[in-house]
């Protein structure tokens, strides 16, 4: 890219980003993993945007100081935040100068001219703390539509998919997602033309009726036959498996591009339960606020109850090609708030019908490859380690399940000007389960009388998938054991080219559905206090059978044997016990008295709920030298937090579980102590590994 000149002081920066982040993040991510646990009282509680504002956003004054400052240098605010977390802006190259002390210079890359800063943007002492940075300083070329083309002659159409991945039981029950919205993330406009057209082909008598939503003005229908292939891909595909859902495309314009869309894709949260993002950006070469930014988004959204998804790229395990052929992921995909899409392949049979028996392989052909490998900029989440996962890096791994990607074996079919083509890509998987989502939602909400959407999903998806793998339930993704993506194998249970495998919707649904591990969770508590008030708190424990003392209640010390998969969460003898632990609150716990009126006079009275003032961890603490013991307390620490607001007389107010790991041969023991509204009561578990 080569320097042309700088920017005439009067060229329009149409939408800059002031992005101030998110504070408390640990916070937040405690009451995201509370909505996903059904043993805590938070569970599909979604926030609004005023409680994420006050609690997670920047303080009232401080948001409105960063927005004076830049108004006073002349940037007009064309949109602010409900969450406090981000100011919009517009302005000509003069104001940037002004106010951020950076040139914007001209650059000519492959005979077109962009813009971009000369240098970083700086602030004064006073407001550098509040911003974490800028962005939409430039238009240099980043985000990257992921569909290929082939010129093949059989695909898959939406009765073909829903036949690959168990979706047709879901709509024999009459699903169809009434209810569900979803949300397709775009930069391109598309002819309604070719969207009817599409209908009357492979939906009939269905009509996709998909609604434009613009974050800016429109831009048109992009002469780039990628953007304009994309946008249509997604439309047709997010509509086509759950056609009375709410489709909603949202579209950014050039200068505000794929964050314009995104973010209004969230601040509107009604138009999409589920975002299906099919874009792609080199992690590597990614500046560090833009990952952050795309990674608060996504937080924001699983909090309102959205469930993101994006695609993990063509581009094997190397995703800044053409550039770079080192090993990268994509900096859209690797937010442990978003599930990560990559890619199979599995061939049609002579007629072109997807065959009764299926067997996928990992995506890698000479269109492309499943995107999959290692993040460098986000650690490990905490459900990818109670999966077990740690011995593959000590950061967030990817993709997180895969679909069918490859254009040729067997493609996806769409109009496009009015004739059909074979595309694929891992973008393509992406607004397909889009709409498979849409119905697992619809029927897990009927089921459970919840409403809403069923937000950062991938927790979830992890604990299948491990329970899968332990035998202990039927298979809910179909494991992709063959092939690679150019570095990483496929291999049974998790691997970097396909995640878990490619995800049954029947199976998915009626596991999001059913009961839980532990519920009630009276099943999985641990008493440890002899007084009338014990019940303030008491350690819950997942696991399948219990070491029990002589009045038949769980013991205090529970031991649980390396690689055992009734108590050991990630079912490998790997040296360590990981065992999933959370504190409940004012349990009405009747087990005591039962015992007490069938003559075991030694067993405990029963306990009344009162109203608990205050929850402090005692141990483990943390520990400079033990990274173990203080990954235990950070867990434990980190589900507190998700605790609702004390004092609290909530019956059964319960933590998240987190995944507690016991080295072998060893123990821990956990205690936590609460005051209670009479007395302060310590309860207290040492959980023991043995070898496997």
């Amino acid at each position: 890219m080569d320097r042309a000149g700088l920017a005439p002081g009067d060229l329009r920066l149409e939408h800059v980003i002031v992005f101030l982040g998110l504070r408390d993040r640990d916070g937040l991510e405690a009451v995201i993993a509370a909505q996903q646990d059904r043993h805590s009282a938070r569970y599909q509680e979604w926030l609004e945007p005023a409680e994420i504002a006050d609690r997670f956003g920047a303080h009232r004054l401080e948001y409105e100081r960063v927005r004076r400052w830049f108004t006073e240098h002349g940037l007009e605010v064309v949109r602010d935040s409900p969450f406090r977390m981000a100011v919009a802006g517009a302005g000509t190259a003069a104001h940037i100068e002004a106010a951020l002390a950076t040139r914007i210079g001209l650059f000519r890359h492959q005979g077109r001219l962009y813009h971009g800063p000369l240098a970083d943007p700086a602030l004064p002492e006073s407001l550098a703390a509040s911003v974490a940075g800028v962005v939409g300083l430039d238009d240099l070329p980043k985000f990257r539509p992921l569909t290929t083309i082939s010129g093949g002659s059989t695909a898959l159409a939406p009765r073909d998919f829903a036949a690959a991945y168990a979706v047709e039981p879901l709509q024999a029950a009459g699903l169809t997602g009434t209810g569900r919205s979803i949300a397709v993330i775009a930069r391109s406009n598309f002819a309604d033309s070719d969207v009817a057209t599409f209908s009357d082909r492979f939906l009939a008598p269905v009509r996709l009726t998909p609604q434009r939503v613009f974050a800016g003005a429109d831009p048109g229908i992009l002469p780039d036959e990628g953007e304009r292939i994309e946008v249509l891909l997604d439309t047709q595909w997010a509509g086509s498996l759950a056609p009375a859902a709410a489709l909603n495309v949202v579209i950014g314009t050039q200068q505000g591009n794929i964050p314009e869309a995104l973010e209004t894709a969230i601040l509107t949260r009604s138009i999409g339960d589920v975002v299906s993002v099919s874009f792609g950006l080199c992690e590597p070469a990614a500046p560090p606020v833009i990952t952050d930014l795309f990674d608060a988004l996504y937080a924001v959204a699983n909090s309102q109850g959205q469930t993101v998804i994006v695609a993990s790229g063509d581009s094997g395990a190397t995703d800044c090609l053409p550039s770079s052929r080192a090993l990268a992921v994509s900096g859209l995909a690797s937010s442990p708030h978003a599930i990560a899409v990559g890619g199979t392949s599995f061939p049609l049979d002579p007629s072109g019908n997807v065959p009764p028996m299926i067997t996928e392989s990992v995506w890698n052909d000479d269109f492309g490859a499943s995107g999959g490998g290692r993040s460098i900029v986000f650690a490990m989440p905490r459900y990818q380690v109670g999966a077990g996962l740690t011995a593959l890096s000590p950061s967030r791994v990817l993709p997180d399940l895969a679909l069918a990607a490859s254009p040729r074996d067997p493609g996806y079919v769409i109009v496009e000007g009015g004739r059909e083509r074979i595309v694929g890509g891992t973008s393509a998987g992406v607004p397909a389960l889009a709409g498979v989502l849409a119905l697992v939602n619809q029927q897990v909400a009927q089921s459970r009388g919840v409403m809403g959407g069923l937000g950062q999903l991938v927790p979830q998806l992890y604990r299948l998938g491990n329970e899968q793998l332990r035998g202990l339930r039927a298979p809910v993704f179909r494991d992709v054991t063959a092939g690679n993506n150019g570095a990483f194998d496929a291999s049974p249970g998790f691997d970097l080219a396909t995640g878990w495998g490619a995800p049954l919707a029947d199976a998915l649904a009626g596991a999001l559905e059913g009961p839980g591990r532990c519920e009630p969770e009276l099943v999985c508590l641990v008493p440890s206090d002899r007084s009338s008030t014990g019940c303030a708190g008491e350690w819950l424990v997942e696991q399948d059978l219990f070491r029990v003392r002589r009045n038949g209640l769980p013991a205090v010390r529970q031991t649980c044997r390396d690689g055992d998969p009734q108590c050991d969460a990630d079912g490998v003898a790997d040296g360590r016990c990981t065992v999933r632990v959370g504190l409940c609150l004012n349990v009405f716990d009747f087990r005591p008295a039962l015992l007490v009126r069938s003559g075991m006079r030694r067993g405990l009275p029963r306990c009344q709920p009162g109203k608990v003032r205050g929850v402090h961890l005692v141990s483990p603490g943390a520990s400079g030298r033990d990274p173990v013991k203080t990954a235990n307390h950070d867990a434990l620490v980190a589900a507190l937090r998700g605790l609702p607001q004390l004092p609290t007389s909530l019956d059964g107010a319960c933590t998240a579980t987190v995944p507690i790991i016991v080295p072998a041969s060893r123990h821990v023991t956990l205690r936590a102590r609460i005051a209670d509204s009479r007395v302060p009561v310590m309860p207290r578990v040492t959980l023991a590994c043995t070898p496997g």
